[in-house]
């Protein structure tokens, strides 16, 4: 707690920004009110919803599996043993929910809807583009790492590789990228 903080001085109260990973475990198994709204209103949630629009179709779609997400980590909680991060555990979950949801629509794990906001670049809109042609594996690590800010141990328990299989696949994802803002034809 830092002296430029008044509420602090007076409650003895440390803000969820401030727990740290076993403080929020610990919270969270003891279904604590304070803990479950941060969780659920929060960063985890925030960072949750930017890593599946990129996995998803539709806005719709997004908050439905997203919903759906935190719903199983509320189910899945007092089994979590804690033995990777409680982001790990939550992109786990979400990574199933989103095949969930390839599998009830009988699609491929293709994004045919690239995300393009109004107000960005040319260079970033070829950007989202190329993202968008690169294959599922590649797109999916890569959003991990840059966008998400995942950790290469935590991306391989998610994907379910060894490390080194992670930082394999995040080194050839890296390069077809790079392929395609070169302009080349990806593969």
């Amino acid at each position: 707690m830092g002296l430029l903080e008044p509420r602090s001085w007076f409650s003895g109260k440390r803000s969820a920004q401030e727990w740290t990973e076993e403080e929020w475990i610990r919270r969270l198994k003891a279904n604590d009110q304070e803990a479950w709204s941060a969780f659920v209103m929060g960063e985890h949630s925030t960072r949750l919803y930017n890593y599946l629009r990129h996995k998803l179709p539709e806005e719709q779609d997004v908050e439905d599996v997203q919903q759906e997400t935190m719903r199983a980590a509320v189910q899945a909680m007092q089994t979590f043993d804690g033995k990777v991060k409680l982001t790990t555990f939550l992109f786990s979950l979400a990574n199933y929910k989103v095949a969930d949801f390839w599998r009830k629509r009988q699609a491929t794990t293709e994004l045919t809807d690239i995300h393009i906001d109004p107000g960005m670049s040319t260079e970033s809109i070829e950007f989202v583009e190329i993202l968008h042609k690169l294959r599922e594996e590649h797109r999916q690590v890569l959003l991990m790492r840059y966008y998400v800010g995942l950790g290469v141990d935590e991306i391989a328990r998610i994907l379910g590789k060894t490390y080194k299989g992670a930082e394999s696949l995040l080194s050839r994802a890296r390069a077809e990228l790079r392929k395609g803002l070169d302009g080349d034809e990806l593969e």
